[in-house]
């Protein structure tokens, strides 16, 4: 005696699957820098996400430095991370920050600036 048995699966969502949260979004947007001890004004701060690097946000204005050129960092999960790297300014910057649930992200960076190195921290508040 042979017993036949005929399956099926729901292959209805095989093309299409759910899609993977990207964790730059929640640093993405406007910023104003509070807190700042490195003799900064309150000023502001834009993060995009950088379009040739899944895991690398662009940060415009970092530091207070007017660079032409955004600065680079690195996410993974809620730390952001500003690796040694000169801005346009030839300012040598340095960083991390640690996104908090209330939309601030707290800052420790060091500058470097004309041979003068800065230890700072400051608060970013999310527009």
């Amino acid at each position: 005696m042979t017993i036949l048995m005929l399956g099926a699966c729901d292959t209805s969502d095989d093309n299409n699957p759910s899609p993977v949260p990207d964790s730059r979004d929640k640093f993405v947007g406007e910023w104003t820098v509070n807190n700042e001890v490195c003799g900064k004004s309150k000023y502001l701060v834009n993060i995009s996400k950088d379009p040739s690097n899944s895991s690398q946000l662009l940060i415009h204005n970092f530091a207070f430095s007017n660079a032409g050129e955004a600065d680079t960092a690195i996410v993974a999960g809620s730390s952001i991370v500003v690796y040694q790297q000169i801005n346009s300014e030839g300012w040598q910057i340095q960083g991390n920050g640690q996104y908090k649930t209330d939309e601030t992200i707290e800052w420790t960076y060091s500058l470097l600036i004309s041979g003068t190195l800065e230890n700072c921290s400051c608060t970013y508040v999310k527009q």
